[in-house]
């Protein structure tokens, strides 16, 4: 049986997506709209400023959606209170749900896992394979891992979103694959996208057994041309080619919550 790799994980994440009800809103008195986008506003920037966590709001582009809301939390207790309190508002009438996503943020032990076990052997805490050594080396990675584990939603104006899976077909199989095929093949993506360093911000988040697919990916950037060249060129990696299903992808610009009614009236905030 193939190995399962150690996984790290952070703050749980979600993703909404909303569909504006033009007809009716469009519709709606003037004061109505007004006091909706007041109460709206109230709420997102409580969100914006969690005891635990970060959220960020979303203009999507497309058809797929118009607003997209984004939480990082400790737990799903809170990522549920934060999708109740929003739910809760006059403006809510007015949205039809089109996605959401729920996942907690990931770090895969591929590399991380190496790396930590040569810093645990060189201190000489316990034989490998004994408990104490193996326990020396998940808190090595969680160190090494945290400020990943645990970032801020990054100060870019895009965004693009979308889940994705591993292939299982009858003859190509990724969980099928020895871990230390996997490890090569992650390695070299990962050099792809080390290439895109200081102008992509990228968080995988894992969500076997939380959502429908197995991962989701969230890239953050100044310049959306980036997401494509990105994606782009991971397509022709193996890890990619031969084993990456995808699925919808959601882009999007994100705007400050007191920009809300702006957004709502042009599309997308100065």
């Amino acid at each position: 049986m193939a190995g399962a790799p150690t996984t790290l994980e952070g703050w749980y994440a979600l993703h909404e997506v909303f569909a504006v009800d033009w007809p009716r809103w469009n519709a709606a008195p003037e004061p109505e709209r007004d006091a909706a986008v007041l109460e709206a506003t109230a709420v997102l920037e409580r969100q914006a400023r969690p005891a635990e966590g970060h959220s960020a709001v979303f203009s999507v582009v497309g058809q797929k959606g118009d607003l997209m809301l984004l939480h990082w939390r400790p737990d799903v207790e809170s990522l549920r209170r934060e999708q109740t309190a929003f739910a809760r508002t006059r403006l809510r009438a007015f949205l039809t749900p089109a996605y959401s996503y729920v996942s907690v943020i990931e770090l895969g032990g591929y590399e991380l896992q190496a790396h930590a076990e040569a810093v645990v052997h060189r201190k000489g805490a316990g034989a490998p394979g004994t408990p104490a050594f193996d326990a020396a080396v998940r808190e090595e990675m969680e160190r090494l891992a945290r400020p990943r584990l645990f970032p801020e939603v990054p100060a870019r104006r895009y965004a693009s979103f979308y889940p994705m899976s591993k292939r299982r077909g009858e003859h190509v199989n990724w969980f099928d694959l020895p871990q230390e095929d996997r490890a090569a093949l992650m390695r070299g993506h990962g050099e792809i996208g080390r290439k895109y360093a200081g102008r992509v911000t990228q968080v995988i988040s894992g969500s076997v057994g939380l959502d429908d697919w197995e991962w989701g990916v969230t890239l953050f950037a100044d310049d959306p041309l980036v997401f494509k060249k990105l994606v782009y060129e991971m397509r022709f990696d193996p890890a990619s080619s031969r084993y990456a299903l995808f699925g919808p992808f959601f882009t999007a610009i994100r705007f400050p919550p007191s920009a809300l009614g702006e957004v709502l009236r042009a599309g997308v905030a100065a």
